[in-house]
């Protein structure tokens, strides 16, 4: 809340000082029009040395407002600059102008006659009624401008004691404090106005993206359906082809060729199917580890024994480093998030080599999937690990986009990280990183 708080703060102190200061010419040309005037009649009046100060403050004020609205109105700062910029300046010059307004209370009102000294009365209420409604909580110097200029007014009326000075005194307080107590309550009814509208201004930024999410999902998941009923009749056509060539009669050699076939191509859509089912599961945070020490050796037993098959198939080479590297882990969802890298790597690298090795560094072990295939497209590094997505250049490989995201979530069930690199010359480097030790809230992230 503090935050929103001071976003909030910031876009109201922002807007302010542009309103402020875009209309604060008329205002200037006021402040002109009074310091004139004043310059005209107490220039053989009031003592030189006071009036020359108070003409040189007053000329300082007028001027570097001037350039300051010059400057705004060429070329708007953003709301950075202002607030970095501008209103310590603009505190600056009002600061000046409260004090040579104070101070001009001591210079003026001493020479004055009754008459006089009630148009300067006047004009020092007219003064902080000005600042009253051009004055923003970003230069804050209205509290300062009523106690500067009133208290001195007071302190003048206290010291030379005219007629009805009590009197004046007392109305100069109330007349401040009623000041400060309306200004108190436009800011709160300024801030509650612009916390409802950045409120409103987050609400309908969530509610844009919720729908863009919910769109991408929806294609996504239009996307998932129809490759299911394609990729998943694909293997069971085939299968049913090769088992019609298992027939009385055929050459022994065919009908075992054909089993072959028809056993590759089922285990294909067992495969399609166990994807499916795994990405269900983790949907549904029905997962959850079961903490043990696992060498990286029992992993590469379960890659051999699942993955050997499809890699002599595309004429892959699997190679093994790191097998005696221990850390804590799942046995079983460690073994699918690395199966499902050597599964990607084998259908879509193109390569002939797949290293899987792992590497132990600064309390963590690192898993590593490596082919020397071709390069992914730099612009699908973002979503490859999303579901119902693939990489530009899966090709007839085909596929439901469901592996890497699963590995994604297998390695976050147990605390882990993945991701992948290109490597220096060709093909990628998929990796899972773990801890050697189980995280300590890994357990929990899955009830």
């Amino acid at each position: 809340m503090v935050s929103v708080d001071r976003v909030v703060r910031d876009q109201v102190l922002a807007h302010e000082v542009r309103a402020e200061l875009k209309g604060s010419i008329a205002a200037w040309f006021g402040l002109l029009a009074v310091t004139a005037f004043l310059a005209l009649q107490f220039v053989h009046r009031a003592e030189k040395t006071g009036f020359a100060l108070w003409v040189c403050a007053m000329s300082a004020v007028l001027v570097g407002w001037l350039a300051a609205w010059i400057v705004f109105r060429s070329k708007p700062p953003s709301d950075e600059a202002i607030l970095r910029t501008w209103i310590p300046g603009a505190k600056v010059i009002m600061w000046l102008c409260n004090l040579a307004t104070a101070a001009s209370v001591w210079v003026f009102l001493p020479v004055s006659d009754p008459d006089l000294r009630a148009m300067l009365l006047v004009l020092c209420a007219w003064f902080l009624i000005i600042q009253f409604a051009a004055a923003t909580e970003a230069t804050q110097v209205l509290r300062s401008a009523v106690l500067l200029v009133l208290g001195s007014l007071t302190a003048w009326l206290m010291v030379e004691r005219p007629p009805y000075f009590l009197q004046l005194s007392l109305f100069l307080v109330l007349f401040g404090a009623t000041l400060i107590a309306i200004r108190r309550f436009v800011r709160e009814a300024v801030v509650k106005a612009a916390r409802a509208q950045a409120m409103a201004d987050a609400s309908r930024r969530e509610l844009a993206q919720a729908l863009v999410e919910l769109e991408r999902e929806r294609d996504a998941k239009t996307h998932f359906i129809r490759a299911a009923s394609h990729d998943l009749q694909q293997p069971l056509q085939a299968a049913a082809l090769f088992l019609d060539g298992v027939r009385p009669g055929r050459a022994q050699r065919e009908q075992s060729l054909s089993l072959d076939n028809a056993k590759r191509s089922l285990g294909v859509a067992r495969s399609l199917v166990e994807a499916m089912l795994q990405h269900l599961r983790l949907e549904g945070r029905a997962l959850k580890p079961k903490w043990r020490r696992v060498a990286a050796g029992e992993i590469f037993d379960r890659v051999r024994l699942t993955q050997a098959s499809a890699a002599s198939a595309e004429q892959i080479r699997l190679s093994f480093a790191g097998a005696r590297i221990a850390l804590h882990a799942d046995l079983d969802l460690l073994g699918r998030a690395v199966e499902n890298l050597v599964s990607n790597a084998i259908r879509h690298s193109g390569g002939a080599r797949v290293l899987i090795g792992a590497r132990r560094k600064a309390g963590q072990v690192v898993l590593w999937v490596i082919d020397d295939g071709t390069h992914f497209d730099l612009e699908d590094e973002t979503r490859l690990f999303l579901p119902f997505e693939q990489g530009s250049r899966v090709g007839a490989a085909g596929g439901f986009g469901l592996g890497l995201a699963a590995t994604r979530g297998l390695a976050a069930l147990m605390g882990g990280t993945c991701g992948v690199k290109q490597t220096a010359s060709k093909g990628a480097a998929f990796y899972i990183r773990l801890s050697v030790e189980p995280a300590v809230d890994a357990s929990k992230c899955a009830a």
